[in-house]
């Protein structure tokens, strides 16, 4: 059983109608747990499983602390206790607290250390001194390396990488010197190296733009592979003259990108440099750019100077005037010593707010070295939609009623700024719907019924009538699992007409830099397609046929809602794992056939089939699906007599910092005729899922997906005209197979004579 984006909603299983036998009994009793007992008396079990998801226990925000003492070693054996995180100079609440010391406790996967060999910003002379010294450190101690190593290489003409991280030295250093191993990084589409002439030289303009580009490919390279990384970027750096001719007029835009996509890679950056620099000065200007920028107006290139890009990720600027081979082999020595501490942000009031960072230590001769600042952003969060109004079912009944002047847009938009507080039944649904003449109102009706799936039912529906007893209430349920055990197998094979309607958000139009950071404009939830199927049920197995499709489908890249399972698991699964869990009396409500009995249940994840499917978080290959059990509750509502579910609803549970807020689905069941006898079917369901989007986002002439804002998908799904499956077979006389059908001819025993 499971509900996630990608595809469509697929919903399909029947049971025969069993006949009434049984008087509703009256008699009181306390709202008690009855699924212990139902599990031993009905003798239901099963295996567990379980799937991987991400760990929620990890804060929002993620960052890697390193702590040295007064001569620049590592301090390790460091608790929680002994860091104070203030964020804007107030105390942060730590959500996780690990800390590694390199020798019993290691990061897995361990610290990678990546050399960026950067011939542009250099000379040939220093760049063949860079060489030899990257060669050295490699074969030092046979080739044997402390930590996984990547080398980059930065020319004119592009950059290239090795093929992946390795402790061989010796390996990559031969790959190094042959060049032909070194693979290409994707080629900068926005900057072209083969476009721009290019000569070194100390003020050349086109060494900003080539190299700022080459440190932003190289993130997004290594955002996609988890764990700590140190960036030794193997020069001075780049010009950082503000009134260069080099047009930035996107510098907030890169600011912000290098701050986000550096945190989420997990990199701290590193200058190495061997050379005083030149102008009188020069090696001092970077101080005057070390605050955060907070909005586009303080925004420059010197901003974006390798040394204060290195500073604000909790790196270090490396003075290698005694040489490079030993200046990396302490870098990387002490690279598995750190702390990794997260927090959730408090809630940010527009776009790149701009939040100081500043870890506190204990022992004030200690000193914490970690990330400068960070940029929160509203979507870290949920932004919900609030609905203009608020009503009841029968407030709406008379708002429609009263209302014969409008346009059927006008109307719909009326309805669209609405939102129930308690459940429209499907009868409801369909007798306001009559009374709608528009096609945009009914669409808008629907939606707002739909929404409202899962909440309680209106007072009225309800009757002031005592619960049945315990004993009464396992013979209500002991007829729902006989008649789910012995009835489906003699189910028979039929097809159906499937109708499905999509309600999504509004599309938003505004600038790509502003999608993933904000939900902005209307996000009421507005029809976007209808798609008509057939579905088959055959020998236990239901195949949906999308070959007779009418209407629009929906467009491959858009996420849609695939739910499985539905209408046949769906039922044993959440009856056995509420009877291992928790199981009791709701409610008495009533129905178009009499009275209904509704019972809640709550599974925990421990005990639940519940698989909750999502694509896609971000892993070393791009993307991953994320899979999990997920604790889920609801109602069923049974006929009391025969014990025919007639309404089933499943709410997941997600944990906290989980990029999927709701999960719910609900399916409603009625009688159907189907050859001649009269069946349970499923006429309607409805899929409500809130998660967070998905976006594309291009920079550094690579485009990457990045999650968005939260958004809600609702798909509305009825079932009609239920048919019998058959198959027939004819024998047609004088019948003339085609030539290639035909036998050949006999060999000839002798040759043919002429």
């Amino acid at each position: 059983m499971s509900n996630f984006p990608s595809g469509c909603l697929a919903l399909v299983l029947c049971f025969p109608l069993l006949a009434a036998s049984q008087q509703i009994p009256a008699p009181a009793v306390s709202d008690e747990n009855i699924g212990a007992q139902l599990s031993e008396d009905l003798g239901l079990g099963f295996t567990l499983r379980t799937s991987p998801g991400p760990d929620t226990s990890l804060g929002f925000v993620q960052l890697d602390v390193t702590v040295t003492d007064k001569s620049g070693k590592p301090v390790k054996g460091l608790g929680v206790m002994d860091f104070t995180l203030l964020d804007n100079g107030q105390p942060q609440k730590i959500v996780s607290f690990r800390a590694f010391d390199g020798t019993t406790a290691k990061p897995n996967p361990p610290v990678e250390v990546i050399l960026v060999m950067d011939s542009i910003n250099l000379s040939d002379a220093q760049f063949f001194e860079v060489e030899k010294s990257v060669d050295k450190f490699l074969r030092r101690n046979g080739g044997n390396l402390f930590q996984p190593v990547s080398v980059y290489l930065l020319s004119s003409e592009g950059l290239l990488v090795t093929p992946w991280p390795t402790t061989d030295g010796n390996l990559l250093a031969t790959e190094i010197a042959r060049k032909s191993e070194l693979r290409p990084v994707l080629v900068n589409k926005v900057i072209s190296y083969e476009d721009v002439p290019f000569t070194y030289h100390e003020k050349s303009p086109n060494r900003n733009r080539l190299s700022l580009n080459a440190l932003g490919m190289v993130v997004l390279a290594e955002r996609q592979t988890p764990g700590r990384k140190l960036l030794l970027w193997l020069s001075g750096g780049w010009p950082v003259q503000s009134n260069e001719s080099v047009a930035f007029e996107k510098s907030f835009d890169w600011i912000t990108e290098f701050s986000t996509r550096m945190r989420e890679a997990h990199i701290e950056l590193f200058s190495l440099n061997a050379w005083t620099p030149q102008v009188q000065g020069q090696d001092l200007l970077y101080l005057n750019y070390l605050p955060g920028v907070k909005s586009a107006r303080e925004a420059n290139p010197p901003n974006m100077a390798l040394e204060v890009l290195a500073l604000q990720s909790g790196g270090r600027i490396v003075d290698a005037s005694d040489g490079f081979s030993g200046e990396i082999e302490k870098l990387a020595a002490d690279a598995n010593a750190f702390y990794a501490i997260t927090f959730d942000p408090p809630r940010a009031d527009f776009p790149d707010e701009y939040h100081e960072l500043n870890m506190k230590l204990g022992k004030p001769e200690l000193e914490a070295r970690t990330r400068t600042g960070y940029y929160d952003q509203p979507s870290f969060f949920d932004q919900p939609y609030q609905a203009a109004e608020r009503v009841t079912v029968e407030q709406l009944e008379q708002k429609l009623e009263a209302d014969h002047h409008g346009s059927d847009s006008e109307l719909a938009a009326e309805l669209t700024a609405m939102e129930l507080t308690e459940r429209m039944s499907g009868s409801q649904l369909t007798q306001l719907k009559t009374g709608l003449r528009g096609a945009k109102s009914q669409a808008a009706l629907a939606a707002l019924a739909d929404a409202s799936a899962f909440l309680n039912s209106p007072p009225a529906t309800v009757p002031s009538l005592a619960p049945p007893d315990l004993a009464t209430q396992r013979q209500m349920l002991a007829k729902t699992v006989d008649y789910l055990s012995k009835t489906i197998p003699k189910l028979p094979d039929f097809f159906a007409t499937r109708t499905t309607t999509r309600y999504r958000e509004t599309e938003q139009k505004d600038q790509q830099i502003l999608v993933w950071k904000t939900a902005v404009g209307d996000r009421s939830l507005r029809k976007a397609d209808t798609s008509i199927a057939s579905v088959t049920y055959r020998n236990g197995y239901e195949v949906v046929d999308d070959g007779i499709a009418k209407g629009k489908k929906p467009k491959r890249e858009e996420t849609s809602l695939n739910t499985k399972g539905t209408f046949g698991p769906i039922l044993n699964t959440v009856t056995q794992d509420a009877a291992r869990s928790e199981l009791a009396w709701r409610r008495w409500e009533e129905g178009a056939g009499g009275m209904r009995a509704v019972f809640r249940y709550a599974v925990p994840q421990a005990k639940s089939h519940y698989e909750q499917t999502y694509c896609c978080l971000f892993d070393s290959n791009g993307n991953v699906v994320l899979k999990r059990m997920s604790g889920y509750h609801g109602e069923i509502m049974i006929d009391p007599e025969s014990g025919a579910i007639l309404r089933i609803t499943v709410e997941a549970d997600w944990p906290p910092r989980m990029p999927v807020l709701r999960s719910d689905i609900m399916v409603q069941y009625g009688q159907q005729t189907i050859g001649g006898n009269t069946y349970i079917c499923p006429v309607r369901s409805v899929s409500y899922w809130r998660g967070r989007r998905e976006v594309s986002v291009h920079e550094w002439g690579q485009s990457f997906r990045v999650y968005g804002p939260f958004e809600t998908m609702l798909d509305d799904v009825t079932f009609t005209d239920y048919h019998l499956f058959r198959g027939e077979a004819r024998i047609l006389t004088g019948y003339d197979p085609p030539p290639e059908e035909k036998s050949p001819d006999p060999a000839p025993t002798q040759p043919a004579q002429h």
